[in-house]
């Protein structure tokens, strides 16, 4: 009888207590819907350049050079168009910059189809088309995340499948739109099918139109729950005394030294020197918050607050090399196979068509797998950098066609979950708030870093006349990622159980 007694005298009040949280489907669906809509006509203009420009480029007098520059600016400024995004976000909404980010990509598309030299493609496909991927990148990751919580790694794994499909099916519809409507048909009825990236992103709505209503248990805190009544008791008695009488005016001082001394008590603090003054009769007035000049508001808005936080930093750089190197050997998988391997042009096409049907399937499969585990985007990193080590290594020696094809496979799945982990990774790390702006600082990262480590690659390939050797320095990035992720995540491990272990111990003393 005593013990129950004592159970009931320790058992915390509780108050039930509404709480808004994201629905994890829902009209979720239907932004996924709008999202790989966008990724299918827009995303996939990244594999169709060479086909869809080439012959336009040798008529100019350009060939792989001119190809660089244009693909060159197109990727520096989806990436450096990231941050842009990401502010323009916290300015206006998700779905302003989503639309926005669309209308640029179909107007670069309909406009570089009258495109006379190099300097029009690089204003039209690498200005226009750039920023408008970078917006449609941020913005979409944002709503997604904002929508799901429990499902998100499988909901931007389904996202991102647009974008496979994209590139699988758009390379076959730009051949038939070059062969019988040439280039600037093709560029015209491109661009109309890019409008459709317009109508799915409008489908991104505010979350807050959807999210769901729970009702939840939380403890009350007795000592805050007083203090609470305390201040509610105190500003009720402030507003009866300044809609008081003439008098009452006239003896404003006094209150305010009362008022001073309440507030004092409410926080525990003891009267200092210049509340006694306040008492005596002196006003005692707060300073005036000072604005925010340009500088502090540019740097609340990109965030870069973040950036002094040195675990964020390592997943920046981490995600950035993991790109790198799985960007780098899908441009030089196709020159293995045909120089190294020996492979035919068919052959080659087999197994590029092998990667990107496991690609689609690894971000339809591994994301449901990461969820139902509830692994963290940071651990499918680590373990899928593992997984491309050996596998890329091994195929770096192989000549058979069936193990190049079932090799190529496993690469794939490994990519997808590169593509849909990357962002993922950074925005566990933050705030809600927070994350249009990290989303951004991570494609600027990837901006800075993919460069100069390309060209240092492609130099490493050309210096030794290797591909086993070129497909090492690419697997040495992964090694970096691992060598500075695992310690810290290592940590972060321990540091939970001790805490969950604290949290367990907590009721029995």
């Amino acid at each position: 009888m005593a013990t129950e007694k004592n159970a009931l005298v320790a058992s915390p009040k509780t108050q039930k207590v509404i709480k808004l949280i994201p629905p994890d489907g829902g009209w979720g669906w239907m932004v996924l819907l709008g999202t790989a809509m966008s990724n299918i006509f827009n995303q996939s203009m990244l594999s169709l350049f060479s086909l869809l420009y080439g012959d336009a480029l040798e008529a100019m007098g350009h060939r792989t050079q001119g190809a660089a520059i244009v693909m060159s600016t197109m990727l520096f400024v989806t990436n450096f168009g990231g941050p842009i995004a990401g502010a323009v976000v916290k300015l206006t909404s998700t779905r302003f910059v989503a639309v926005t980010g669309a209308c640029f990509c179909t107007a670069g598309i309909f406009f570089s189809g009258f495109s006379t030299n190099i300097f029009h493609l690089v204003l039209t496909y690498g200005i226009l088309l750039g920023l408008g991927l970078g917006f449609i990148q941020n913005s979409s990751f944002v709503a997604i995340n904002s929508y799901f919580k429990l499902k998100k790694s499988r909901a931007v794994g389904l996202a991102n499948v647009g974008t496979g499909v994209g590139q699988t099916l758009m390379p076959h519809l730009v051949r038939y739109l070059l062969e019988h409507f040439g280039f600037r048909g093709a560029c015209l009825l491109l661009s109309s099918l890019s409008l459709h990236g317009i109508a799915g992103t409008m489908l991104i709505q505010p979350v807050e139109w959807h999210m769901k209503k729970i009702e939840e248990e939380v403890p009350v805190d007795e000592n805050l729950h007083l203090l609470q009544e305390k201040a509610k008791d105190l500003s009720l008695r402030n507003l009866s005394q300044s809609n008081g009488d003439a008098q009452n005016q006239a003896n404003g001082k006094e209150n305010i030294g009362k008022r001073t001394l309440s507030n004092k008590e409410l926080n525990g603090g003891k009267v200092n020197k210049s509340d006694a003054n306040g008492l005596n009769g002196a006003t005692h007035v707060a300073p005036s918050p000072q604005k925010q000049n340009m500088l502090t508001k540019l740097y609340d808005l990109f965030g870069i607050s973040l950036l002094s936080n040195v675990r964020f930093l390592n997943i920046v750089i981490g995600t950035a090399l993991a790109v790198t190197s799985i960007q780098n050997f899908s441009m030089l998988f196709p020159f293995f196979l045909q120089n190294a391997a020996s492979m035919d042009k068919q052959q080659t096409a087999n197994c590029m068509s092998a990667v990107a049907a496991a690609d689609i399937a690894g971000r339809l499969i591994l994301p449901i797998f990461q969820d139902k585990y509830k692994i963290k985007a940071r651990w499918m990193l680590i373990m899928t950098s593992v997984w491309l080590i050996v596998v890329r290594q091994i195929l770096a020696y192989q000549t058979n066609i069936e193990v190049l094809l079932v090799m190529s496979c496993l690469y794939g799945m490994g990519r997808s979950m590169i593509i849909v982990a990357r962002n993922i990774a950074i925005s566990e790390f933050c705030r809600m708030d927070q994350v249009p702006a990290a989303v951004g600082l991570g494609m600027l990262t990837m901006g800075v870093i993919v460069p100069p480590v390309g060209y240092f690659l492609g130099w490493i390939r050309d210096f030794s006349g290797s591909y086993i050797t070129c497909i090492t320095a690419q697997n040495i990035l992964l090694v970096i990622l691992l060598v500075t992720w695992v310690p810290d995540m290592l940590y972060l491990l321990m540091k939970e159980r001790r805490q969950k272990k604290l949290d367990a111990e907590q009721p029995q003393t």
